[in-house]
């Protein structure tokens, strides 16, 4: 499966990896993202108490979904019921309207994670932010994403 492909039914399918993400403090400002999506990158990294290396919540492979109006992330591996290469799009990490998306992120040191925030509940506007944080394995999904 190449990096981007276009899909049955008009979207877009990104191979990627997902990293993590965490809710943001409203005390949260631009210039402290980048630390924000580090601490991510750690927690799926790190070593749990009494746990083996890397125990934390590892990075899963995933299949990010774009079509019009939603986002959807779903496992790459959907298990054995479901035919080679296609997703089981009853079984999915997380779904968002793709216009909730408030803005996109990504590190000019590393280009190879990004990430986006998004209203953890768009109807309530004092909602806090939520941040997802990817890796990608090729520098061109990365604008691909950005485009969609």
């Amino acid at each position: 499966l190449c990096p981007a492909t276009f899909s049955v039914g008009g979207g877009f399918r990104f191979r990627l990896w997902y990293v993590g993400s965490s809710c943001l403090d409203r005390r949260t400002t631009l210039p402290m993202l980048p630390w924000l999506v580090a601490e991510i990158r750690r927690r799926s990294q790190r070593q749990e108490p009494g746990g083996a290396p890397g125990s934390g919540v590892p990075a899963r492979e995933v299949l990010l979904l774009l079509g019009w109006p939603t986002l959807r992330c779903v496992p790459a591996s959907p298990g054995p019921a479901a035919g080679p290469g296609s997703p089981a799009p009853a079984v999915f990490i997380f779904e968002h309207k793709a216009q909730h998306i408030a803005r996109f992120i990504h590190n000019s040191h590393d280009l190879t994670y990004f990430a986006y925030l998004i209203k953890a509940q768009p109807d309530n506007p004092d909602s806090p932010m939520a941040c997802h944080v990817f890796r990608q394995t090729s520098f061109s999904s990365l604008f691909r994403v950005c485009e969609q």
